[in-house]
């Protein structure tokens, strides 16, 4: 008989490998001396399943992960020693020099005049 069948059948492989418990625990323990993107790539593994893998035998396989970092850290700065205050007119730029000195010019300033102040004071 030759020419269309009216079989026809339809073979799935499934192309994911199963691997035993032992050896999962052997590539997390191969991640403790060797980075976790190289440990998946050698055994053709992605490095999210590894890190899966990972955080569930860590125990297991003797590795200590460490402690996810804080996200916030909590703080107490010292007040300014001089409260900020507005001075000068709006659009107006306030440059602070080495120690402490101020000079607060318009929007309109004269840059040349603006540099020969700021060398003055910073010379002496």
């Amino acid at each position: 008989m030759s020419g269309p069948s009216d079989e026809s059948h339809v073979y799935v492989a499934d192309l994911r490998r199963r691997r035993t418990r032992e050896e999962k625990l052997a590539i997390v323990r191969e991640t403790k001396d060797a980075p976790v993107n190289r440990v998946a790539r050698r055994h053709g593994l992605s490095p999210g399943l590894v890190f899966r893998w990972r955080k569930q035998l860590a125990q297991e396989a003797g590795l200590a992960l460490a402690e996810p970092a804080a996200r916030f850290v909590p703080i107490a700065l010292r007040a300014p020693e001089q409260p900020l205050r507005r001075t000068g007119s709006p659009g107006s730029i306030e440059i602070v020099l080495a120690g402490g000195r101020r000079v607060i010019v318009d929007k309109d300033f004269d840059r040349n005049a603006l540099k020969r102040v700021i060398e003055a004071l910073e010379a002496g």
